[in-house]
């Protein structure tokens, strides 16, 4: 049924255990599987800019939290990519890299701690869902 899933993650453990679904699902339909970690600035001190944040801890950070879902992929047998990008709207870069790498499925976790909509999805889970025209599996 599926034939590429994009597995956004965060460094949580929910999105590590959502990733190992997805592994497992990938291995199934023999899909292979795109996983994304999106670095932003959201740790960074109010002030402090751009120039000022360490540019090797976050990068050794984003590789850290992909490693062992590279592994667990390898381990199933399931072909995977693991990446990270930079950008402001950790929402914006997931619908955008299921559209531009043909994604079929969109499966990720949702924390659900924010707002009204949020408090059920969680805000970057909530606006992928409205923006993403790739089916989504949210896991909580």
């Amino acid at each position: 049924m599926y034939k590429h899933i994009l597995v956004p993650i965060d460094g949580s453990e929910l999105s590590t255990q959502a990733a190992e679904r997805a592994l497992q699902l990938a291995a199934i339909h023999q899909a292979r599987v795109t996983v994304l970690y999106v670095l932003t600035d959201g740790n960074v001190a109010a002030g402090l800019g751009k120039v000022m944040r360490d540019e090797g801890a976050r990068i050794e950070m984003a590789q850290g939290f992909l490693r062992p879902i590279d592994a667990m992929a390898r381990e199933a047998g399931v072909a995977a990519e693991c990446f990270y990008v930079e950008s402001d709207s950790p929402a914006d870069e997931i619908v955008e890299t299921a559209r531009k790498r043909g994604c079929d499925l969109i499966h990720m976790a949702s924390h659900g701690h924010r707002g009204m909509v949020e408090l059920l999805l969680g805000s970057v889970t909530s606006n992928v869902l409205k923006r993403s025209d790739v089916p989504v599996l949210v896991i909580r």
